[in-house]
């Protein structure tokens, strides 16, 4: 199936859905980045609320058999609104600020052995890759509360173009999709066993609050 074909069917998907049994969309990649275009129209910038934007995200294991998820912090970012709505945007990510959030506090040997192991080399490898980010190229609105958003997203210095479903209400725009994380060299060099267990996917909700 082609890539209009394949959006088509992605548009009717999420128009049909029973959003209480919503299945999460594997974000479409594209295999380079592409560049934001440029425009002469009068754009606003909207800055984010940091305080109330979050990256949220969920690995799983044995084919979600078990899983662990947390949050990882939104250092800075904006949206782009013109006269037709929303153009463009972009948005950092701390990825030293990962932490867990099913693990209780009252546990705290797991949690540092999970928060270390996601910042090691092996995952993320945050101290040679700080930070991570995304940055809109497009935005197509069919439905003004759904629109589709194609954007460039960094991880590990590796940047490849990706396309999401959204939905924007009010003063909230938000997007909850999956990514293979061998797109990204996120790529578990322990055992074969280790390797095998843990999920390629992994899960990312975004949720950016514009400032009021």
């Amino acid at each position: 199936m082609n890539k209009t074909g394949m959006l088509i069917l992605l548009l009717l998907a999420s128009c049909c859905v029973d959003k209480s049994n919503f299945k999460i969309q594997k974000a479409l990649v594209q295999t380079r980045q592409i560049q934001a275009k440029t425009t002469e129209k009068e754009v606003d910038t909207l800055k984010l609320d940091l305080d109330r934007s979050k990256l949220y995200w969920k690995g799983t294991k044995m084919r979600g058999a078990g899983s662990h998820e947390g949050e990882v912090i939104i250092s800075q970012g904006f949206l782009l609104r013109d006269n037709a709505g929303l153009s463009g945007g972009k948005f950092e990510i701390n990825m030293k600020s990962i932490s867990i959030t099913d693990i209780p506090k009252t546990d705290p040997i797991p949690i540092k052995n999970l928060t270390e192991h996601l910042m090691h080399a092996d995952f993320f490898d945050v101290d040679n890759f700080p930070n991570s980010g995304f940055v809109i190229t497009k935005i197509t609105t069919h439905f003004p509360e759904n629109p589709e958003i194609s954007g460039n997203l960094t991880i590990r210095g590796i940047t490849k173009n990706v396309t999401l479903s959204a939905i924007h209400h009010d003063n909230t725009l938000s997007s909850r999709f999956l990514i293979d994380r061998f797109d990204w060299n996120i790529a578990y060099e322990g055992s074969w066993a280790d390797r095998t267990l843990v999920d390629r996917e992994i899960e990312f909700r975004v949720k950016l609050v514009l400032r009021e």
